[in-house]
């Protein structure tokens, strides 16, 4: 199962979930627009961006970084180095055009994370979503690779799974549906970010479940 994203079928789903993503992100914090949704990012999103974006960048004057924390399943397994499950999402592969791309969508899928969930929750999503995600790709169907994508898409579909555990109506209903979809259509065109996607569903279901974020009262106020 491909890790790469090069299938361009792949990048239309990858558009598509993060707006949609973002939509319902939106709707859960009564936000009035996108702008003030977005900008001023709050701090928990802009740590967990520049905790990403510091070392994907010095990865271009220091090559070696990303042999450091790239993901290698052999070495996982056989090596013992565990690290590297939680260490691939500090470089991203796939040159610089991957770089500027995983590192955008981070920043606006952090923001909308962190407005939904809080920054505790959110960062625990993320770092979880990384874990199943590195998890399934050393052992499962096991690719050497490195990136943020997985466990940024992994985040921002909890907010889905939040959704339908709270018993979402219409819209949300309609939307958080879309994104399952986009999980399963991912794994039908051997996209491994497709299990991305239905983890973090799963896990924001969960969450939502046994400690469920407090929503804005109204469109005035969109969370730090």
């Amino acid at each position: 199962m491909s890790t790469s994203g090069d299938d361009p079928r792949s990048a239309v789903l990858y558009v598509l979930f993060a707006v949609l993503a973002t939509l319902l992100a939106l709707r859960w914090a009564r936000a009035r627009d996108l702008r003030t949704f977005l900008w001023p990012p709050p701090l928990a999103a802009t740590v967990l961006w520049l905790i990403v974006a510091v070392p994907s960048l010095l990865r271009v004057a220091v090559p070696a970084l990303d042999e450091m924390f790239r993901r290698n399943p052999v070495q996982i397994r056989n090596d013992g180095e565990w690290w590297r499950i939680g260490t691939s999402v500090l470089v991203q592969d796939g040159g610089a055009a991957a770089t500027v791309a995983n590192l955008v969508l981070l920043a606006v899928l952090a923001v909308a994370g962190v407005r939904v969930w809080g920054p505790g929750r959110a960062l625990a999503l993320f770092a979880g979503g990384q874990l199943m995600w590195g998890l399934f790709t050393s052992f499962v169907s096991p690719s050497a690779g490195a990136g943020c994508s997985a466990a940024a898409f992994a985040l921002a579909a909890a907010t889905a799974g939040l959704w339908l555990s709270m018993g979402a109506r219409r819209l949300e209903l309609a939307v958080s549906l879309a994104i399952l979809a986009i999980g399963a259509l991912l794994l039908l065109i051997d996209d491994a970010h497709g299990v991305a996607v239905l983890c973090g569903m799963l896990l924001g279901a969960v969450l939502g479940t046994v400690m469920p974020p407090t929503r804005p009262v109204s469109a005035a106020t969109v969370g730090t």
